[in-house]
């Protein structure tokens, strides 16, 4: 309907015909609303470049809203030196191979949004893209070895088990293939050459899911080449660096560089060698035919291409030469600019003749409706379209033109000059050549868009880690009765003439304890609070049975106090709050992003029990910025709908006045007032204040531990939040507890918690877990990259060029100050500051909040960033040495950035000239994972977790975690608080070995892997476990062979037969006696065990024999192997306790 509208205004105007011209005067969202009605009225793809992805990825996103999203494609490309020299995150690469695959497919017609360097970038030639592309069909032969080389050559790596996209894994006849689209990976199954099956399957469980018949394989990267591709381009390339007297750094970097083309890595990085495996150079523009070029602001380019040059001569003079910057100027701007073009010049100013389109901007109204009658009447005689996103704005703005008496129609331009559409536009602007304006409700409102990620290749972080206890050789484990070893291996020895698997853990004095597998379970990786490398145990010590009963009695002690702080939790009366209101749903309407599964389920249940008459005490964990402070925004909000007052604690002044700024703002329109009590609010207003608190004039109030002070007195306090309550002192948290008796409490926290933890705590304290990110937020471009100031140069003036802010992680103290005057030589203009742990809190604070306020453009920082701070607008963070932080730290030091609608950057730094020693590079090969999620992430997030663990605990048991390490400690935990204490069973339920208990590494050639399956294995308890694993097992590694269905089958009847009490299993050519305890043999109801017996129509005979009873069962036409039968037999008889048998 509203392009209608658009075409009968615009229908001979240029812009939507010409395919040459220069034009001016014009904005971003009248360019945006003409783009979207050229595209309609085209037969061509139109490429639309801009000057930089900040500019980009904007046009992106609102040309995805307003056309057919599927046909909106995103060519995104860092800027030179980042590409060049930096290893990045996988999502920019991902989505130009995206866009290059739609464009060679031709079957449709898009819009392709890049960048400068984006329309630069060279490529390999179309017709090698299309030839690499193998299509894999069931039923076809295919040669496995062959595959696997391309897979290589595709740049795809080898894993055991495919966890993450590029990654690929052979067993046997199976292949599984990770391939960039992001979606689900793909399982292939094998009959000798022919593809029998292809099916997706679950990352995290590694289960098959659906079957389908074909599969594109496509190259994981930009380049790829065979063997005798490689060895041409190698010798090109020292045929052209023949020409050049290498300085010492350039030599060096040329030898890296051959070094990764040798071994396919790091191939992102590599692009400027790409000419030398082309015999001529292409662009994205060589992968369409025909197309329209529309360049936005080109002015802005020509400038940008200076810049990069002067970066490039800057980088050559620390490189001391100049052999790199040919290889990175070969297509330059003045030859697009030869092409059929149309340009735009927004806000630049060129000296070429151009056509002016006469076309403004348009200031926000920020929410004033009256300014809307004002501007209508001072554009009298202009045609105004008016765009709401909402029924309840458009309602809203047609009863104010009503009410003013502005004539207006709907849909259509009839009598009246206004015109009102439900339709979310890009943006408003004046169009003075066509006397006509587009009026958004952003604009009118002052309502923000929600920001959306549109990237097909954004992966699922929102993705639980499967298994970050995998154990690897060397790790330190603690066995539940022998302590704390490292685990040497799994070794597999001859009993008997029969192989059995063995976990082989070295104590003090290199004393040795081989773990049959099926006794795994007793085995646990020893993981501490303060990563500190622990003390082995002394075998047949009678010390470590003193240390765990010491641990499980201070745990006892805890819970003691939790149960009877839960206790008279639940004998206190609270307020009980009324249920939803019309004005609490208009409140959550405001947040301008979708609330993640996570964030609904806490608000729901902090809802749920703000209605109860039981005050609330909840804890809402996640990560900063995973929207923990939206939940307590609308806790508050409840509280004061009631008329109740809410105090906001918080640890320090800056996030105190953050929280302000955001209560303020969403609070205000409502009515609700809101105040600030810190070290920041003199005395006089602190005074006016504590008086209108006293009155109930304030509703909620924001402040420091200046909030325990005895003076503060609430006229009906209602709810209390509290943001990290471990940061605060004794004395506070003495008070905390004073306050929190008789209110609803909510208490929130940074630190992720173990799962294992939450379930430990279950019924003792009500926790609200927020695992993921916002659905809406950028992944951050993370690069790992050696220091060189001309890419910190690059990286600031991009950041500082949009209006950012920009961290700077320096963790030395001592030269700190120096490296603020390193930093501003090298970026004049930018205004810096700095703050480490040695200032004072108060000047840290001061320092922090004026970096807030946009003071300052760079804050140069110790960790003291790594919590507690939240400032949208920095999205670049440069560490300094990255190499010398964990990854813990780096993961929560990178959460600092990303926190808004803006494409964020992350360098993690390391000095490339100075010998790094095997460990340092043990750790960059982990940062180097970390840039996509692999196993650095996990770690992360598990150090994290222990950390969780030990702010919920308490300091005290911090110490008692270290001890045991943190998996026992949480087996302790379990055992203490469901009072059921491990036990070691003293006697066999067989009491003979019938199975190898041995995975052949010919079936699973990993032993992490083996590892985890013995895991399994050892975890069965009924046989629908067993029915699950075998199918999984078949599914990933093949047919099972009898041996390992054997040691299944044994290890659950063990299990069944523990419960039910047979300790002692006889097993003769077609019969099997189990013999029941005399303690269990009381309780066996023979009766029962008859039926389930005949129910099942299983041959068996109840006997008795000095008081114990003995089941006899024959096997001797049964043509499933017995332990099966034994083990049908007991879990149905186990599971016949709950019904009723009529006699």
């Amino acid at each position: 309907m509203t392009k209608n509208l658009l075409n009968s205004i615009y229908k001979d105007a240029a812009i939507l015909n010409a395919r040459t011209g220069d034009f001016k005067g014009v904005s971003h969202s009248y360019l945006q609303t003409m783009l979207s009605l050229r595209y309609d009225i085209s037969n061509k793809n139109i490429f639309v470049v801009l000057p930089n992805l900040y500019e980009a990825q904007k046009y992106y996103d609102t040309l995805s809203s307003i056309i057919d999203e599927s046909k909106v494609l995103f060519y995104p490309m860092d800027q030179t030196l980042t590409s060049m020299m930096a290893l990045g995150s996988p999502e920019f690469k991902n989505e130009r191979l995206f866009t290059l695959r739609k464009l060679l497919q031709a079957d449709d017609k898009y819009i392709i949004i890049t960048t400068q360097e984006g329309i630069l970038h060279r490529q390999l030639k179309p017709e090698d893209y299309e030839r690499s592309v193998k299509k894999i069909s069931v039923n076809q032969d295919y040669d496995l070895t062959d595959l696997t080389k391309k897979l290589i050559y595709d740049g795809y790596q080898f894993n055991y088990t495919v966890e993450r996209p590029g990654e690929f894994s052979i067993r046997g006849s199976i292949l599984d293939i990770y391939t960039h689209d992001y979606k689900d990976p793909y399982r292939l199954d094998f009959f000798g050459d022919t593809l029998e099956s292809i099916k997706t399957f679950d990352v995290q469980t590694q289960k098959s899911m659906n079957h389908i018949t074909s599969i594109d394989i496509a190259p994981l990267n930009e380049l790829f080449y065979t063997d005798e591709l490689k060895e041409q381009a190698l010798e090109k390339i020292s045929k052209y660096f023949s020409g050049f007297k290498l300085s010492e750094k350039e030599d060096k970097k040329l030898e890296t560089d051959l070094m990764h083309i040798e071994e396919r890595k790091r191939m992102d990085s590599l692009s400027m060698y790409i000419e030398f495996f082309n015999d001529e150079v292409t662009t994205i523009l060589d992968f369409s035919n025909p197309y329209d070029l529309i360049l936005v602001d080109s002015y802005k380019m020509e400038l940008n291409e200076e810049t990069t040059y002067q970066d490039l001569l800057t980088y050559s003079h620390t490189m001391q030469g100049e052999a790199f910057i040919g290889l990175n100027f070969k297509v330059k701007l003045k030859e697009l600019l030869k092409k059929n073009h149309l340009s735009f010049q927004i806000y630049s100013v060129s000296d070429k003749p151009s056509t002016d389109l006469g076309v403004l901007d348009v200031d926000p109204f920020v929410g004033h409706l009256e300014q809307l009658i004002l501007f209508i009447n001072e554009y009298n005689g202009f045609n105004i379209l008016i765009s709401t996103k909402t029924m309840v704005s458009f309602e809203r703005i047609k009863e104010h033109l009503t009410n003013h008496k502005i004539s207006y129609s709907v849909n259509q331009f009839k009598d009246a000059m206004v015109v009102l559409v439900e339709e979310d536009l890009p943006g408003s602007f004046i169009d003075l050549n066509h006397k006509f304006i587009i009026l958004t409700e952003d604009t009118i409102l002052d309502t923000k868009k929600k920001a959306k990620v549109r990237y097909r290749s954004v992966i699922n972080q929102a993705v639980k880690i499967r298994d970050i206890s995998e154990l690897q050789n060397g790790d330190y484990v603690v066995h539940y009765d022998f302590g704390i070893g490292q685990y040497i291996g799994l070794k597999t020895m001859t009993l008997s003439g029969d192989k059995r698997d063995y976990l082989h853990i070295v104590y003090d004095k290199d004393e040795a304890l081989y773990v049959p597998t099926d006794q795994i379970d007793l085995v646990l990786k020893y993981k501490s609070y303060d990563q500190v490398k622990p003390k082995l145990s002394k075998l047949n010590a009678k010390q470590w049975s003193k240390t765990k009963a010491q641990v499980k009695q201070k745990i006892k002690d805890l819970s003691d106090r939790l149960l009877n702080l839960y206790a008279k939790r639940h004998q206190a009366e609270g307020y009980q709050f009324s249920p939803r209101t019309d004005m609490l749903t208009s409140f959550e309407k405001d947040f301008n992003y979708d609330e993640t599964i996570d964030q609904q389920k806490a608000i729901d249940a902090v809802f749920e029990d703000m209605e109860s008459s039981k005050p609330m005490d909840r804890l809402i964990a996640g990560d900063v910025g995973y929207g923990k402070t939206e939940v307590a925004l609308r806790a508050a909000f409840k509280a004061v709908v009631d008329a109740k007052q809410v105090a906001y604690l918080v640890p320090t002044t800056v996030l105190a006045r953050q929280h302000y700024l955001t209560f303020k703002d969403r609070f205000e329109k409502y009515g609700g007032s809101v105040a600030l009590l810190s070290r920041y609010v003199s005395k006089r207003e602190q005074k006016e204040v504590l008086e209108k608190i006293a009155k109930g004039y304030i509703d909620v109030v924001i402040g420091t531990h200046r909030l325990l002070s005895d003076d503060i007195v609430f006229k009906d306090l209602g709810l209390f939040i509290i943001d990290e309550e471990q940061r605060f002192g004794v004395q506070h948290k003495e008070k905390i507890k004073e306050i929190k008796v008789n209110v609803d409490t909510l208490t929130l926290s940074a630190t992720p918690i173990p799962r294992t933890l939450q379930m430990a705590m279950y019924g003792l304290k009500d926790l609200s877990m927020i695992d993921t990110p916002p659905l809406n937020r950028y992944p951050v471009q993370t690069y790992v990259v050696e220091r060189q100031p001309a890419l910190i140069k690059e990286a600031i003036d991009r950041e500082l060029s949009r209006g950012g802010q920009v961290f700077y992680l320096f963790n030395n103290t001592e030269r700190m100050e120096a490296q603020v005057l390193k930093l501003q030589q090298l970026v004049p203009n930018a205004r810096i500051t700095y703050a480490h742990g040695k200032m004072t809190k108060n000047r840290i604070e001061d320092t922090l909040s004026r970096f807030v306020e946009k003071e300052f453009d760079i804050l140069v920082s110790t960790t003291i960033i790594e919590t507690g701070v939240d400032i949208p607008n920095t999205n670049t963070l440069i560490i300094h040495d990255a190499d010398h932080l964990g990854l813990a730290q780096l993961y929560q030091l990178r959460g600092r950035v990303g926190r808004s609608d803006r494409i964020a950057y992350a360098y993690l730094m390391f000095d490339g000239y100075k010998d790094v020693n095997d460990e340092a590079k043990k750790r960059l090969s982990v940062i180097e994972d970390f840039t996509d999620l692999g196993s650095g992430f996990k770690i992360a997030l598990r150090d994290l977790g222990i950390r969780g663990a030990g702010d919920i605990l308490g300091e005290e048991q911090s110490g008692f975690i270290d001890s045991v390490g943190m998996d026992l400690y949480m087996k302790l935990l379990d055992e203490v608080m469901t009072g059921k204490a491990y036990e070691s069973p003293k006697t066999d339920t067989v009491d003979q070995v019938f199975s190898k208990r041995h995975i052949p590494p010919t079936y699973i050639n990993h032993d992490p892997v083996r590892i985890e399956i013995h895991k399994r294995i050892a975890s069965l308890n009924k046989m629908q476990d067993l029915e699950d694993l075998k199918q999984e097992l078949l599914d990933r590694f093949g047919p099972i062979d009898i041996d390992l269905m054997t040691y299944m089958y044994e290890k659950l009847y063990k299990k069944l037969g523990h419960q039910v009490g047979i300790e002692k299993t006889v097993h003769e050519k077609d019969f099997v006696k189990m013999v029941i305890s005399l303690e269990k043999s009381e309780l066996i109801d023979g009766m029962r065990l008859l039926y389930v017996a005949s129910k099942s129509k299983m041959n068996i005979r109840l006997g008795q024999s000095r008081g114990h009873v003995e089941i006899n069962m024959s096997t001797k036409h049964e043509t499933k192997h017995w332990l099966y039968l034994a083990c049908e037999l007991l879990e149905m008889y186990i599971d016949s306790k709950e019904i009723t048998i009529n006699e």
